[in-house]
């Protein structure tokens, strides 16, 4: 490999097959990587290019695929991230998940950009890399153990306590559909289950050592980005609100505008959101902040209670969609309550959005006597009981009770209930916390996301509310918002930033950061088109698997219902229009498949489906 190569990359993948223990390392292709970016696109291309349709997402054939980015482990800011790829066990859709924190830059400086596993390990194990020391250890041991547990044990065996590890907990073991795997004990691969498949796989963590270092193609010119990007940074007035209050600053507007999920987004205004919102968290339980490596925000906040019930308790957080799906739409407005959910998602390793989702499934449930407490097991699982959100979580994460049906999802759950509409998802995977009767681009772009009911496919919320707010309910124009928004953050994803730098950093600025780096000289309009390359590989691996347009929907009570409270109050989605308009923009046909003129254009005749 030549020197013009290894700029932003090791050049080498690094390849784990748990059936047979074989540990290898392959070439990086650069051109995969500079067709695709980095991250999520490499991903996507490799999911889609290795797995067999129909493969059983809890099946040994499934694979999980780690992906760095060009930008990582150098001084871009926020280049914290990394991507893991994979097929859903929530959804049966194709899946990635972003982690930050400092174990992706460990994986990049371990000397890999990538890292494949697969198989299927017939006894426990962990991975350990140190730099060109791979092997597959016993973790017997840690079986059962939480995460945090997990993460101590390994460090005192392996002997060194500057590690950085990516585990499973209890959740990931027991197979539970939207489980985590958990890094650094407050940053996760969180949604759509990658740590059921982890745990499929008898998988029980990843520890990483490394000391490589990542030459850039300029340096002199990746000096002048870094300093633009913190005096940019510095000044900006989002980057200092996130500073100072971290993503629960959110709270407020979203709540005022009238989209915040609540109580299974029945509505979208939470009465109580003042004791729940930024300033409350600050006041009462501010211990810290953190960041992730190379974050000029450190928008992470350390929540600790320090008296009552749950004194002791401590977390990085929560977020603002933490906050929402186990707060708001649980209907709880005890920050305490919040805290200690949140502490138990992290330890056991369950996602905070699909677990708050599920379980406010359930309440709505038990509020109109579908199930009862003979089904609850004597819970009273009403809307803003915080001790029974915290008794449900626990045993959906052990699999016992009524948590073994929850432990499925939402959809699955409330199949099983005989309440299919009352399941908040599309495609399998529950909402964000954004009620898109109140914020109507985000019914659109959940509706047509890869993956299903997320929000950072296509947020385009922000743009949504600016000015008035007004063109929140509006229809027109919201196609071509969610085709260009979803474009960005393919490439955010990518390459592999924190969503937060895209507030200072355009995608110019990206830009200038991969010529800096790498040498390749794209454009913004070249950029754009990669993205759009991402989502269309995205949607194929669907198609393949036999999701179309009816797939591309969103519950009744979105399309059906009028929003009852709040400044969205008698607003519905009107979809049908919005979704005809971005098919025919995308260059889909009328059942969402991309034509063959749109899959010549972006280079993807490999894919083609028949």
């Amino acid at each position: 490999m030549n020197k013009k190569q290894l700029n932003g990359l090791t050049g080498k993948t690094l390849r784990v097959n748990l059936s047979e223990r074989k540990c290898l390392t392959e070439p990086t292709s650069e051109r995969v990587f500079q067709e695709n970016i980095g991250g999520r696109g490499v991903g996507a291309y490799m999911l889609l290019k290795e797995l067999q349709p129909g493969t059983d997402p809890l099946g040994p054939d499934n694979k999980l695929i780690f992906t760095t980015g060009p930008l990582t482990g150098t001084l871009t800011p926020g280049a914290s991230r990394a991507v893991v790829s994979f097929k859903s066990p929530l959804s049966g859709t194709y899946s990635y998940s972003l982690c930050g924190g400092h174990f992706p830059v460990e994986l990049k400086f371990a000397g890999y950009d990538v890292l494949v596993i697969e198989g299927k390990s017939d006894t426990p194990v962990f991975l350990w890399i140190d730099n060109d020391k791979v092997e597959l250890r016993d973790a017997s041991k840690y079986w059962g153990l939480t995460s945090h547990e997990t993460e101590d044990a390994i460090r005192k065996d392996v002997k060194d306590s500057e590690i950085h590890i990516a585990c499973i907990g209890p959740a990931g073991e027991k197979l539970v559909r939207y489980s985590c795997i958990q890094s650094d004990y407050h940053r996760e691969f969180g949604r759509g289950g990658a740590g059921a498949v982890m745990g499929s796989k008898n998988l029980k963590a990843i520890a990483v050592r490394g000391t490589v270092s990542i030459s850039a193609a300029d340096p002199a010119a990746l000096k002048q980005c870094v300093e633009e990007a913190y005096k940019d940074f510095a000044e900006n007035p989002k980057s200092k609100i996130r500073r100072g209050l971290g993503t629960a600053e959110m709270v407020d507007s979203t709540n005022k505008w009238g989209y915040w999920g609540t109580r299974n987004f029945s509505t979208g205004y939470f009465e109580e959101a003042q004791k729940i919102n930024a300033d409350s968290f600050k006041k009462d339980y501010f211990a810290g902040s953190l960041s992730c490596y190379g974050c000029p925000i450190a928008c992470g906040k350390v929540s600790r209670i320090n008296s009552g019930k749950y004194a002791g308790t401590a977390i990085e957080g929560p977020e603002f969609e933490t906050i929402g799906l186990l707060g708001a739409n649980c209907g709880i407005s005890d920050p305490e309550v919040i805290i200690k959910a949140t502490e138990i998602c992290d330890i056991y390793g369950i996602d905070t959005m699909s677990a708050g989702a599920t379980v406010s499934m359930a309440m709505e449930c038990f509020e109109q006597g579908i199930i009862t407490k003979e089904d609850t097991g004597g819970i009273d699982l009403s809307f803003g009981n915080g001790e029974a959100l915290i008794s449900v979580l626990k045993q959906i994460i052990f699999r016992e009770g009524i948590g073994d049906i929850l432990a499925e999802g939402s959809k699955l759950a409330a199949i099983k209930f005989g309440a299919p509409d009352l399941a908040m998802q599309v495609k399998g995977m529950e909402f964000a916390t954004y009620e898109p009767r109140g914020a109507k681009g985000m019914g659109l772009s959940y509706a047509v996301c890869t993956k299903g009911g997320h929000h950072m496919f296509a947020p385009t919320m922000g743009a949504e509310t600016t000015g008035d707010g007004s063109q929140r309910f509006v229809n027109e124009g919201k196609a071509e918002l969610v085709r260009q928004t979803q474009a960005q953050m393919a490439i955010v994803d990518s390459l592999v930033l924190c969503s937060s730098m895209r507030f200072v950093m355009s995608v110019t600025d990206q830009m200038n950061f991969i010529k800096a780096v790498t040498g390749w000289n794209i454009n913004p309009e070249q950029a754009l088109e990669i993205g759009q390359r991402i989502v269309n590989m995205e949607r194929l691996f669907n198609i393949r698997e036999g999701f179309s347009k009816k797939d591309d929907t969103l519950p009744k009570r979105i399309l059906q219902e009028l929003m009852p409270t709040g400044s969205a109050k008698g607003q519905k989605v009107d979809l049908e229009p919005m979704l005809r308009e971005y098919y025919e923009i995308m260059g889909w046909d009328e059942e969402g498949r991309p034509s063959k003129e749109q899959i010549e254009q972006l280079g993807l005749e490999e894919f083609v489906i028949d």
